[in-house]
């Protein structure tokens, strides 16, 4: 029995010896991981300790993108057409106003002080909850807009219930406005902020406020200045700045650091438009669809480009509503077009002076005369002339002119034949662009081998006929019938078309100076273009002059009719169109106007031509005839 015992406690001796022996082994081998750990961390920190420490900085801070204020666009006389208001935003800074509740409990702050602020100025609108953890979650290092545009009342209201809340400011930024409205609208364009994501330097950014451009017109053209202008490219759009800030684990601003880079303003721009002019003839065409054009004939700057109906850029910004612009495109005037630059009419006997001098280079005698009977027959096809409406007559060029005779132009140019008249065409620029700064249309050359090409007949006769009398082959823009008129005034030069004047820079240092370029010459002689000034002359003076409705009080116009029937049978449209040229004071202006389902060019717009000539030269007031009526209805 004792043996039995003894041999018990020695095996429960053994177990414990073998327990122990595991316990010291574990714990060595525990004491050898640490100490191995210990060794790895020392060894990191030792050798690679500050790459890691530059890895967590960079992970830490952020680029913060600045915009700087967009440049302003004036009329040649000053007056601001596209400029920038300062505007007042309650903002709220995420990381002022965390609690301790975390993220959620931070939105709940959020919110519940926005509404609170929003309450106590009368504000309606202000961002819920989503809106706020959308903001959080995206950008949480930029500020929240809680409230947009505050007056000076909401800004004291404002304040004085923010005096003891965290992370709450008013906010200081720009936004693109347009004083005058309707005035020089297709010209001026607009502008709005421009989407972040599609931006070019995005990527340079973590946070990224992006700037205002251009969309359309000026606003668009001179939102980045060509290099021939200006080596910088600046030009309205501002250059950005940028700063470095330093953020928390979930993104929230723990400090600014050193390094803020501020943005550099955009250039103003300065239009040849005069303001005083554009008012005049946007009055003038109140209630038409058309335009009315002006051009200095000695150096090519635009004095006015009226086109109706128009739109009211004020309802552009600070965005534009889809009901707007859904009622602009669906409009039946189209106003979104700029008729001016972009519209391609048919120019009717306004081409007529043009078709003279290609006459006269011919060898044609300006004083042999044509028989006119009312009518005259080409190719199977009558063409009715109304020239002399009570009796046949003979016609020489300077009476063709005056009393726009289809007949004399017909018989003369079918016998010397198309090139002379194309020749003459492609002078004045016909179916190519002007190269004025903004966006023009190109308009069509009469070309036989075109009309071959695209409806599988050659050129005739009755195309070259109806050539003569502005119709048929080809199309022009306003812009393209001031710009040849103007050469006929300036003794023949034709002058590349300017809207932009000047550019300065922040500093009102000149950055662009436009210069005159004449880009070519009408390739006539004084006595020809005599010639045809004189029957332009007996256009507007003579007693049965077809123009005479533009003769202007104290003043010598020269002048055209024009009118073209346009568009499918049954469906004919009459486009009335009239050209005029005048001297003032040593300057010389070209008018277009052109009316669109408008009775006759002698009509429906001479009386245009002439009231403006009068209005905007001599300063006549508004006491009688059309712009009397005009101003009545504007009061």
């Amino acid at each position: 029995m004792k043996n039995q015992n003894r041999f018990r406690s020695d095996s429960h001796i053994g177990i414990l010896d073998d327990y122990r022996f595991r316990i010291v082994l574990l714990s060595l081998l525990i004491l050898i991981a640490f100490t191995m750990l210990i060794l790895r961390a020392y060894y990191l920190q030792l050798h690679h300790g500050e790459e890691h420490r530059e890895r967590i900085e960079k992970q830490s801070i952020r680029r913060i993108r600045l915009p700087g204020w967009r440049g302003s666009i004036y009329s040649s006389d000053g007056e601001l057409l596209a400029g920038n208001r300062t505007v007042y935003d309650l903002v709220f800074y995420p990381e002022g106003m965390r609690t301790g509740g975390g993220i959620k409990r931070t939105i709940e702050t959020m919110c519940n002080a926005a509404a609170e602020l929003a309450e106590v100025s009368g504000r309606k609108l202000f961002p819920g909850k989503e809106e706020i953890r959308r903001h959080i979650n995206t950008t949480p290092g930029m500020p929240l807009p809680v409230l947009r545009d505050l007056s000076p009342k909401e800004r004291a209201l404002i304040l004085e219930r923010a005096r003891t809340m965290k992370g709450v400011d008013i906010q200081i930024s720009s936004q693109r406005i347009y004083p005058c409205g309707h005035l020089a609208a297709h010209i001026i364009g607009y502008a709005r902020k421009a989407e972040a994501s599609s931006a070019a330097d995005r990527k340079e950014f973590r946070y990224y406020q992006p700037d205002i451009v251009g969309k359309a017109g000026v606003e668009l053209v001179c939102d980045r200045l060509p290099h021939k202008w200006n080596s910088s490219g600046l030009g309205l759009c501002a250059s950005p700045g940028w700063q470095v800030v330093q953020v928390s684990n979930v993104g929230f601003v723990h400090k600014e650091l050193r390094g803020r880079v501020e943005p550099v303003h955009g250039n103003d721009v300065y239009l040849t438009i005069d303001s005083r002019a554009q008012r005049i003839a946007e009055k003038l065409l109140t209630g038409k669809t058309g335009s009315l054009i002006v051009m200095d004939a000695d150096n090519g700057d635009i004095i006015c480009a009226a086109t109706s109906p128009s739109y009211d850029l004020r309802r552009f910004t600070p965005r534009l509503s889809p009901e707007y612009y859904r009622s602009l495109l669906d409009s039946p005037g189209k106003p979104l077009i700029n008729r001016t630059t972009g519209g391609i009419y048919p120019p009717g006997s306004t081409l007529k002076p043009l078709i003279c001098l290609a006459l006269l280079k011919s060898g044609i005698d300006p004083k042999e005369k044509v028989f006119c009977s009312g009518n005259i027959e080409v190719k199977n096809t009558t063409i009715r002339c109304l020239a002399h409406r009570y009796s046949e007559a003979d016609v020489d060029m300077e009476t063709a002119l005056e009393k726009s005779c289809n007949t004399y132009m017909i018989h003369q140019s079918l016998r010397v034949g198309l090139p002379p008249l194309q020749e003459i065409l492609s002078r004045v620029g016909t179916g190519e662009k002007s190269g004025i700064e903004i966006g023009e249309s190109s308009g069509s050359f009469p070309d036989p081998e075109k009309k071959k090409r695209l409806y599988r007949i050659p050129w005739n006769d009755a195309d070259t006929a109806m050539l003569s009398i502005g119709q048929g082959f080809i199309s022009m823009t306003p812009l393209q019938m001031v710009r040849f008129t103007a050469a006929l005034c300036n003794g023949g030069k034709l002058y590349r078309p300017h809207i932009i004047a000047q550019v300065l820079d922040h500093g009102r240092e000149t950055v662009y100076q436009r210069k005159a370029v004449c880009t070519g010459t009408l390739g006539v002689s004084p006595e020809m273009l005599a010639i045809v000034r004189n029957g332009m002359f007996r256009v507007v003076n003579a007693e049965r002059g077809s123009g005479r409705r533009g003769k202007a009080a104290n003043l010598t116009v020269y002048g055209k009719t024009g009118t073209a029937e346009f568009g499918l049978r049954k469906k004919e449209r009459n486009m009335t169109h009239f050209i005029a040229f005048t001297t003032y004071r040593q300057r010389k202006y070209a008018i277009a106007v052109t009316i669109e389902d408008g009775d006759s060019g002698g009509s429906s717009c001479a009386p245009l031509a002439a009231a403006f000539f009068e209005r905007f030269l001599l300063r006549t007031p508004a006491t009688s005839g059309i712009i009397q009526t005009l101003e009545d209805t504007e009061q």
